[in-house]
């Protein structure tokens, strides 16, 4: 019996829906309470549907849901990803050629009248070609089984985007970072897509050098780097046949729907001179996109001053609210010295962030006998002349 036809017994879905939040460990150790029913593949499923809850509500919203196993809900996107890349998307005809779980084919082809959806591996296929219709799909859906670049040569048709996540892991479940050694190999079908689609949109790993790519790619319009809650999770590059400098644009989904937005270019970024200051009133901290995208310079803006040129800081008497990053009140400059930080830090607790300096943080609370938490903020850090700095600072809470 296929593991579709396992899980879709009604005795079988009603026992996960009723179990999902329990223990499914201990579920699969008591096995032997629940003659003929198959709990290796009932616990995968209350294992992924826990998983699932932050990640992808939606699919949690059906019941006959089924996932394909952990591997491929730890690669998918979010559905928040998802959607996001999918507002940079629109036309008519579209198509996804590493298909997967199906979360980025979901929400990017409600931006399309027809989207075909590409996906080799059997139970992938077979799960998502059940799921996505139980979930919601807008669009004409086109599904094919089997090498979504080898049908991309075959078929007649033309795009108005194609979207393709290549596979980041080797047989031996390597991650791997480099172009060349991803699958699909962008760079040996690049004409190929650009033959078939006027635009192209390739997702990335986020530990790939962002300007190594942009240079092997060549004709990539835009790079998106993506974080959730300052946590790097996607490199996007645009590639069209339209010649330009790409544009960088950083993003940084946060709770509550609230975003944060830079876009530069590198000519624009190295066009800036920095200007630098000792600590003013404000801190400020770009969020994990931006020093990603390596905005260091243009981040400054009019109106903020470098601390330092490798320490990526920044200050201000002015406070910026849209800033991308955490600002922070700087209510004391000091040394490492352990007795004036407690002076300063009565409470004995602390956050501590090391930027350009010699300590790590680990090595760094010890010497200052520091416990972790509180409201307090410590910066270990470097001004312009390299002298070692403690910055004594609290977190400004945005405005929601």
């Amino acid at each position: 019996m296929s593991l579709i036809s396992t899980l879709t017994q009604p005795e079988v879905r009603s026992f996960i829906i009723e179990h999902q939040d329990d223990d499914w460990q201990r579920l699969l150790l008591s096995a032997h309470r629940y003659p003929g029913m198959p709990m290796k593949d009932i616990a995968l499923q209350i294992q992924c549907r826990q998983k699932a809850k932050s990640k992808l509500p939606t699919w949690l919203v059906s019941p006959d849901v089924i996932f394909p196993g952990i591997v491929p809900l730890e690669q998918c996107s979010s559905e928040r990803t998802a959607r996001w890349k999918a507002s940079l998307m629109q036309g008519e005809t579209y198509a996804d050629l590493t298909g997967g779980m199906g979360v980025d084919f979901w929400a990017c082809s409600a931006q399309f009248q027809k989207a075909t959806y590409c996906e080799q591996q059997p139970d992938l296929f077979e799960c998502t070609q059940r799921n996505l219709p139980a979930i919601g799909l807008q669009a004409e859906v086109t599904w094919v089984h089997g090498d979504g670049v080898k049908w991309l040569r075959e078929t007649n048709q033309k795009f108005d985007w194609i979207y393709l996540d290549p596979a980041r892991r080797n047989h031996s479940n390597q991650k791997m970072v480099l172009l060349s050694d991803c699958e699909p190999n962008v760079l040996e079908i690049k004409d190929l897509l650009l033959d078939k689609a006027e635009n192209i949109l390739i997702k990335l790993s986020p530990m790939l050098d962002i300007d190594l790519a942009v240079k092997q790619l060549g004709s990539v319009e835009n790079v998106y780097v993506i974080a959730v809650d300052d946590e790097v999770k996607e490199l996007l590059f645009h590639v069209s046949a339209r010649p330009a400098e790409p544009e960088m644009v950083t993003v940084n989904l946060l709770k509550n729907d609230r975003e944060q937005k830079f876009s530069f270019t590198r000519t624009q970024e190295q066009s800036v001179i920095s200007t630098f200051s000792k600590p003013l009133t404000y801190l400020y901290e770009p969020n994990a996109a931006v020093l990603k995208s390596g905005a260091f310079k243009s981040i400054a803006g009019d109106t903020l001053y470098k601390l330092a040129v490798s320490s990526h800081l920044y200050t201000s008497d002015v406070y910026i609210p849209e800033f991308p990053g955490r600002i922070f009140k700087i209510n004391a400059v000091t040394k490492a010295d352990k007795k004036e930080v407690h002076r300063l830090v009565p409470s004995g607790k602390a956050h501590i962030t090391v930027r350009n300096f010699p300590m790590s943080v680990a090595d760094l609370r010890k010497k200052l006998s520091l416990l972790d938490g509180g409201d307090t903020y410590l910066f270990a850090t470097s001004d312009e002349e390299q002298r070692k700095l403690i910055l004594v600072t609290e977190k400004i809470t945005p405005e929601k």
